[in-house]
Order: structure tokens, then C-alpha cells, then sequence
């Protein structure tokens, strides 16, 4: 009777290790996460400042910029232009992510 006792005792703390592994990676993957939003946001200002210059400054106003405020009423061309930039940050994420998993090399 003890022999079982201690084999499920032993059983459950090799789950318990499982476990704690399993939630270092998830923490481990959150901090990960949270770091590549800081950098986006943050990378992403002088990205959607540029494109609004570029479209502003250069581009013709009558055929660019007016038809982009007209299809983005109540937001500024910098809100909109920095928007796209993170879109367009984490869809890169994604498909290099993609690729990686596509080209791993299983063991």
C-alpha cells in the first residue's frame, strides 16, 4: 500500500515539474510578446510619420491625399498611416513565423 502511495506521490511531483516548465515558457513567451509591442509602438511613429510626409509633401494632393482623408473621415493621416505601419509590422511577424515553423527541421 505504501509502494502505491509513494509511486503516485512520485508521479505527481513529475507532473508538478511538467507544470512549472510549462508556465516558465508561457511567462517566458508573454515577456517576449510584451517587448515586441513596446518596440513596435514605438518603431512605428517615425515609420507613419515618414509615410505622412511622403504623402503630404510629395505626393500630388488633389489625386492622393484627398481621396485618403476623404476614405478616413474623423482620424488624422498620421493615426491612419501608424496604424498600417503596426499592421504591417506584425504581418511580417507572421510570416516569418510561418516560414521558420515551415523550415524547422523536426528531430
Amino acid at each position: 500500500m505504501s509502494e502505491a502511495i509513494s509511486k503516485g506521490k512520485a508521479a505527481m511531483a513529475e507532473e508538478a515539474g511538467k507544470l512549472e516548465k510549462l508556465l516558465k515558457a508561457i511567462k517566458k513567451l508573454i515577456a517576449k510578446e510584451f517587448l515586441w509591442v513596446l518596440l513596435v509602438l514605438l518603431v512605428s511613429i517615425p515609420i507613419g510619420l515618414i509615410v505622412e510626409y511622403f504623402l503630404c509633401k510629395i505626393g500630388d494632393s488633389e489625386v492622393v491625399v484627398d481621396p485618403l482623408m476623404s476614405l478616413i473621415e474623423g482620424y488624422s493621416l498620421f493615426m491612419m498611416s501608424y496604424g498600417v505601419s503596426i499592421a504591417g509590422f506584425y504581418f511580417a511577424r507572421m510570416v516569418v513565423g510561418a516560414i521558420k515553423t515551415l523550415t524547422e527541421k523536426t528531430a
